[in-house]
């Protein structure tokens, strides 16, 4: 029996009908058998097993049981199980839907609302709202009430709407509110700190509202807890809702999709007026595109880390022009930039020679502590460094 074949066996459960099965979570359990089928098809005994017992509700559940115990005899995670306990939960299918959804986005048009308050005296501290028209992970267009952001695979236009200026600059994938959203929703599935508090009607969108509560250690004695609460969609499984409690910070972010704007190369047009001025940081810099040319254009020996989150691959390195100023410590710097295949992870590690030491400061929206392997092994390696971890995003 081949994949395809699994395929259309799973599809004869007729997994979506409730008069089948009573238990809800044994019908998710059966759905996400479909998961399994590229990376398991070949256990043919469990599948005959399957097919031979099909006509019977009884049969049908031994059937699925005997398959989950025989991938846990390999000691392989089985798709649609909250990792730890091993059972299939209610919450579990939420966040896995949720992911799958964002992971299949291409092109998307998104109204982003965020206003952060200070809860101890009620002071909004921050409003602000975007309309992005994402095209791709490094191709995109966001207007807010003040800026324009045009990114186009390489660099940025940021252009300010008072004075009428622009800026040129590398682009930060993370600037883009959905590949943020990506990042997020990947972390809630992978980490599993999240639970199923309730259900709302929002604004017309029933929705289901999923809560995760996060230990941020400050250092080794102290721990902080941020919460976030998320309202999904129950019918698109998209984010509507997002509210972050980050100590004395509430922060809520609401999304509004638009299904039925086609996205095009013409919306990423800046159409901005001709006499804008736009200062190019690429100017003032030089970029390069493999490390072995950065290395080259380095005054100092770059440290290369070994150890880096799976996933993460070398996209370039970029470096400023000599300044006249000689205590300019960017005259002897360097940044590598380093980012998974989907841009929704990013690592940037910027060197800084002062001195026989050299000072380095990681930038990262990977979660804390996932870093620690990377830092941990430098500087067993390295004694003349200092290391700065800075995270940007925290589940």
């Amino acid at each position: 029996m081949n994949s395809d074949d699994l395929n259309k066996l799973i599809d004869e459960l007729n997994i979506n009908s409730k008069s089948a099965f009573d238990d809800e979570e044994m019908i998710s359990l059966l759905k996400n058998l479909k998961d399994l089928k590229e990376a398991y098809y070949k256990d043919k005994d469990v599948i005959k097993s399957i097919k031979a017992k099909k006509k019977r509700k009884s049969s049908l559940i031994a059937a699925a049981l005997i398959f989950f115990t025989s991938i846990q005899l390999f000691n392989l995670p089985f798709i649609g199980t909250k990792i730890g306990d091993g059972t299939l939960t209610p919450s579990y299918n939420i966040v896995y839907a949720m992911q799958k959804t964002y992971d299949s986005v291409k092109t998307i048009v998104l109204d982003t609302s965020i206003v952060e308050t200070n809860i101890k005296n009620n002071k909004v501290i921050k409003k602000e709202s975007w309309k992005e028209i994402y095209a791709g992970p490094l191709s995109y267009r966001m207007e807010g009430c003040d800026q324009i952001l045009i990114a186009d695979g390489t660099k940025t236009l940021n252009y300010d709407k008072k004075s009428k200026k622009g800026v040129l600059k590398w682009t930060n994938p993370l600037a883009s509110p959905v590949l943020e959203l990506k990042s997020q929703v990947d972390d809630i599935y992978k980490y599993g700190n999240y639970k199923l508090v309730g259900s709302e009607n929002l604004d017309g969108i029933d929705t289901n509202v999923i809560k995760v509560e996060t230990e941020i250690k400050k250092s080794k004695v102290k721990v902080r807890i941020k919460t976030d609460t998320y309202w999904i969609d129950k019918k698109t499984n998209f984010i509507v809702k997002h509210e972050e409690l980050n100590g004395d910070v509430k922060r809520i972010v609401t999304y509004n999709i638009d299904f039925n704007t086609l996205v095009n190369k013409d919306d990423l047009k800046p159409n901005l007026p001709e006499d804008v001025y736009v200062y190019n940081t690429f100017d003032n810099m030089y970029i390069f595109n493999s490390i072995e040319d950065a290395k080259k254009a380095s005054d100092f020996d770059l440290i290369i880390p070994d150890k880096l989150p799976t996933g993460l691959k070398f996209f370039n390195a970029w470096k400023y022009k000599k300044d006249p100023n000689p205590s300019n410590p960017y005259n002897h710097s360097i940044q590598l930039c380093y980012y998974n295949e989907d841009y929704t992870k990013v690592v940037y590690i910027e060197e800084f020679k002062k001195g026989d030491k050299i000072l380095i400061k990681i930038s990262t929206n990977f979660v804390h502590g996932e870093l620690k392997p990377t830092i941990d092994d430098l500087k067993s390696k390295y004694r003349n460094i200092d290391i700065t971890l800075s995270e940007s995003s925290v589940y």
